[in-house]
């Protein structure tokens, strides 16, 4: 209490601030410029991974199906627009977002924190948004933070609570593709707010396509970045959304997580989720990193499929029966064979690698004869993303091999983020000057006056050769 002019007045009790208002405010201040330097690079390996992943997923259909259905684009530059990274043309910011964010998940080969797939939301927006505006390299790269970190602080806690049956990049890739597009928006703690409360209330979508084999879930990482940039657009224009939007009744913990918003952010602003964001290096399902990373070694150190008798595949029990992960085939799309613990560790022990073109040969003998002599089992009590496997083989010996914390194996380097880039830059239609040029235009984002660079370097000959055949499509 405080002596005042009229006696005794009580000190006015400090308003407590929601989760929304505690988000934007961190969304709102975090600099690059004031992180440690592990954080800036992981800022540019997310970039460097995310770009390079996209430009070799040209040749799947999803990123032209995209901007086939969001209609033909312009060749000119017309204020405020950005570039699509399939074809090179021009569309409104939020048409950019969900065509290249199609295009970045097309080989599902995203970065991955928990069960969260972040890049794959916050870029593409921050992009779109950051070309549309002429923001600054610095800029840019405070934004892809920002919805980096308030994407994930939410996933760390949640995740497990939300997927199956939502899926989680579903769930949380709008609130923070509205975070990331917000700060280059330049939006106030309050608008901020606002925008990642309007996120929340269009979050959310089924995993259950996985077990169907069909393709909903390609789309649901774009329409989350597009959600999240018209978030953003509408809380500049002054549209409010809820304070609290996340504790309230009905709100995003009720509908999602069935929690509280105890300790929800204890994290925030103190701990650097960034830094536990990790790469694929096969193009499956972050649940069939491991196995898939078993299997090489296994074969690494000798094991042949034409000696295995049977396989029993140990994995986490909610990995395991994830809508996809149990299928044993016959399989008919690509959408099947990725999800598929299965077929990826047979084909990761039988090729040595898993490619994009491996996942669409369904019927390999040497591959399905495989598939069909593992027994996959969903261990209770055994860590994510892990797996074991016991080799019975036909002398009758038996071999045993496990990837204890496949994290730890997949948390890259930026020079590591960059030589996967090489691996994958052939698929890319890159050549090595090409691809030298777009991480090198990344490197130097502290320094660039706009993104248009690291834009136009991610955009091969072949996308922008192929704006005809959107053209043409229209007619």
């Amino acid at each position: 209490m405080r002596q005042g002019a009229t006696g005794l007045q009580h000190e006015q009790p400090t308003k407590t601030r929601t989760i929304a208002e505690r988000l934007a405010e961190f969304a709102c201040e975090v600099n690059v410029g004031d992180a440690p330097e592990s954080v800036v690079e992981r800022v540019k390996a997310c970039l460097v991974h995310a770009t390079i992943v996209g430009a070799a997923g040209i040749d799947a259909p999803y990123g032209m199906a995209a901007e086939r259905a969001m209609g033909p684009g312009g060749r000119e530059l017309r204020a405020g627009q950005s570039r699509s990274l399939v074809t090179g043309d021009y569309h409104s910011p939020h048409v950019a977002a969900f065509i290249n964010a199609s295009l970045f998940h097309a080989r599902a080969q995203e970065d991955t924190h928990g069960t969260f797939h972040p890049g794959i939301t916050v870029i593409p927006a921050a992009l779109a948004a950051a070309e549309s505006k002429m923001c600054d390299g610095m800029t840019f790269m405070d934004a892809v933070l920002a919805g980096y970190e308030v994407g994930t602080v939410l996933s760390a806690r949640l995740t497990e609570r939300t997927t199956p049956p939502f899926r989680a990049t579903a769930v949380f890739g709008a609130i923070a593709a509205s975070a990331a597009v917000g700060r280059i928006f330049q939006l106030s703690a309050e608008q901020m707010a606002s925008a990642i409360a309007i996120a929340t209330a269009s979050s959310g979508g089924t995993s259950e396509s996985f077990g169907a084999g069909t393709d909903e879930w390609r789309f649901q990482p774009a329409k989350a970045a597009m959600n999240g940039f018209m978030a953003a657009s509408l809380a500049a224009e002054g549209v409010r959304g809820s304070a609290t939007a996340f504790e309230a009744h009905a709100g995003f913990l009720e509908c999602f997580a069935g929690v509280d918003a105890e300790d929800l952010l204890t994290d925030l602003g103190r701990v650097w989720n960034v830094l536990g964001v990790t790469f694929k290096p096969f193009p499956v399902c972050a649940f069939n990193q491991a196995p898939s990373l078993l299997a090489v070694r296994m074969r690494s150190e000798g094991l042949r499929a034409e000696h295995v008798e049977s396989i029993t595949l140990r994995m986490n029990k909610r990995e395991a029966t994830y809508p996809g992960m149990p299928a044993e085939g016959p399989f008919q799309t690509v959408a099947q064979t990725l999800m598929s613990a299965r077929f990826a560790f047979a084909t990761a022990l039988v090729e040595g690698d898993i490619t994009l073109a491996s996942l669409s040969r369904f019927d390999i003998p040497e591959v399905m004869g495989m598939v069909g002599k593992i027994k996959l089992v969903a261990e209770r009590g055994q860590l994510p993303k892990t797996a074991t496997a016991t080799a019975h083989l036909t002398d009758g010996s038996v071999l045993k091999d496990g990837i204890d914390d496949s994290d730890s194996l997949l948390s890259w380097t930026l020079p590591q983020v960059v030589a996967n880039g090489e691996r994958l830059r052939t698929e890319a239609n890159l050549s090595a000057d090409q691809y030298h040029r777009l991480v090198q235009s990344i490197m130097d984002l502290e320094a660039a006056t706009n993104v248009r660079d690291v834009v136009s370097a991610a955009i091969s000959g072949q996308r922008i050769d192929s704006r005809q055949e959107i053209s043409d499509s229209s007619q």
